[in-house]
């Protein structure tokens, strides 16, 4: 069975549905349609100019998925530009937001993992801290640093490990773990860290974390590439 399509974020609802080239009867005219994500990302990153990165977490989806609805959005709007098509707006799979344009929607928060302050951590399960940038506008507004193990909330302390090695953290123990050390960045929208096992890459994906694995050592460097969109994912860090 296929994976069902997870709805996208939006910030409104169209008020035109149709474009059509001038003097022309629209049922005389061919069409392309365009979904309504297919529109808002056009809107984030061809528009309002933001990243990527940046536009994903707008719509709550990873890159490659936000890539992959701009470039239907792009060649679509091409094709009936170019052989003279209407557009219509129409359909999808979105949700719309209703505190989209408000203050808080233009903050993010990047939680990145830290041995002491700014560096990345290699490890996930290992560090001692989180770092919690919030950034608006692309620029770093508050720094906050919190003590993974000082609440109980990271069950693996500074030597401990997250995961069983004969399972890569997959099995129920490893599982309840990774989710008390979600539970403290729950208000983030991205994780950074160097490294990290499969068990814990899936829980943070669970909680719609948006997960970098970077060979950047430099917590600011990698936070400035990030709200660049340049900052690269090296999935194979995953072990």
């Amino acid at each position: 069975m296929p994976r069902p399509i997870k709805c996208r974020r939006v910030c409104c609802s169209p008020e035109i549905f149709y474009f059509k080239p001038a003097g022309i009867p629209l049922h005389v005219l061919d069409q392309v349609e365009l979904t309504v994500e297919e529109l808002e990302a056009l809107r984030l990153k061809d528009l309002e100019g933001l990243h990527q990165a940046q536009g994903a977490v707008q719509m709550n989806v990873s890159r490659p998925t936000f890539q992959r609805i701009l470039t239907s959005a792009r060649r679509k709007t091409a094709e009936a530009l170019s052989q003279g098509k209407a557009i219509r707006i129409n359909g999808g799979s979105y949700v719309l937001s209703e505190n989209i344009l408000s203050e808080r929607e233009k903050l993010l928060k990047i939680a990145v993992v830290s041995d002491n302050e700014t560096t990345i951590s290699q490890h996930f399960g290992r560090a001692p801290y989180y770092i919690i940038m919030t950034l608006e506008n692309g620029k770093v507004v508050k720094q906050e640093k919190f003590e993974r193990g000082a609440s109980g909330t990271c069950a693996c302390g500074h030597g401990g490990h997250e995961e069983h090695p004969a399972s890569h953290g997959a099995d129920s123990e490893s599982a309840a773990k990774h989710n008390r050390m979600v539970d403290p960045i729950a208000d983030c929208q991205v994780l950074i860290a160097g490294g990290m096992g499969y068990g814990a890459y899936q829980a943070l994906k669970s909680r719609n974390l948006q997960v970098f694995i970077t060979a950047e050592s430099s917590i600011q460097k990698a936070v400035e590439l990030f709200s660049a969109g340049k900052l690269d994912n090296l999935m194979e860090r995953l072990h």
